[in-house]
């Protein structure tokens, strides 16, 4: 019986996820190769530790350390960036480097620049920007809105205020609030509701700010480690440790 000329359908699914592990490798390559380079023009490397970041406020300290000026932040995961430094004295990129390794867990970047290392810890140490808490973060305050009138609120978002909670009333085309109502209180881990009230109430409870881990000194291979243990680090203690588990595993 001769063959059908009908069009034939062809399972591509192994092919696309070989397509995406070899994608997904070269960028891994490649980013060890731009970090390396970069140790032969810059003579300090920083282990920098973000909070509550945002890429908007990230330009904003990107333009204070140009690349024109010899500085350059890397962002990528972590396991990648231990692997450009090396984990081990036998497979460091430069001597000292194995001993910077251990503290790229958590929400941190590498920094490579000639600026000197005061300068460096200057700027991040007075680096605040206040910004609103998201969903997930936690925070350290409580927030209540009075009953009565809200001002700056137009008429057309009362039914939103209603559905996020709130009990309101129009009066006269002015959202009246009934009753006090409580956004959040100190300790709470944000809701995308609560997010969204405090953002609405302009009650910015988030804080961006950077600051350094590790430094290591390509002059004389000295590695420098700062504590910076506090409540906003026990998420990244806690993802440290399962990541040497899944190391010891791997």
């Amino acid at each position: 019986m001769p063959k059908s000329k009908r069009s034939q359908r062809i399972t591509i699914s192994k092919s696309s996820k070989k397509l995406k592990a070899n994608r997904g490798l070269e960028l891994k390559q490649e980013l060890v190769k731009k970090i390396r380079s970069r140790f032969d023009e810059c003579s300090h490397l920083f282990v920098v530790r973000l909070y509550n970041e945002r890429t908007e406020k990230l330009q904003t300290v990107r333009a204070h350390f140009p690349p024109s000026e010899s500085s350059f932040f890397f962002f990528g995961k972590n396991r990648v960036m231990q692997l450009a430094l090396g984990r081990t004295p036998a497979t460091e990129y430069l001597p000292s480097l194995a001993k910077i390794s251990p503290y790229l867990v958590g929400k941190v970047g590498l920094m490579l620049t000639n600026r000197s290392p005061q300068e460096v810890l200057e700027y991040f140490n007075k680096l605040e920007m206040q910004d609103y808490a998201r969903a997930g973060n936690h925070v350290k305050e409580t927030v209540v809105i009075d009953e009565g009138p809200l001002d700056g609120f137009q008429h057309t978002m009362e039914p939103l205020l209603r559905s996020l909670g709130l009990m309101t009333t129009l009066k006269k085309g002015i959202i009246h609030l009934l009753q006090p109502y409580t956004i959040c209180s100190k300790g709470d881990v944000l809701t995308p509701e609560q997010a969204k009230l405090l953002k609405l109430f302009q009650r910015p409870l988030a804080q961006f700010k950077i600051k350094v881990k590790a430094h290591w000194n390509k002059k004389n291979e000295q590695v420098q480690v700062f504590d910076l243990h506090d409540e906003d680090d026990e998420d990244a203690d806690q993802e440290a440790e399962e990541m040497i588990e899944q190391d010891d595993e791997n």
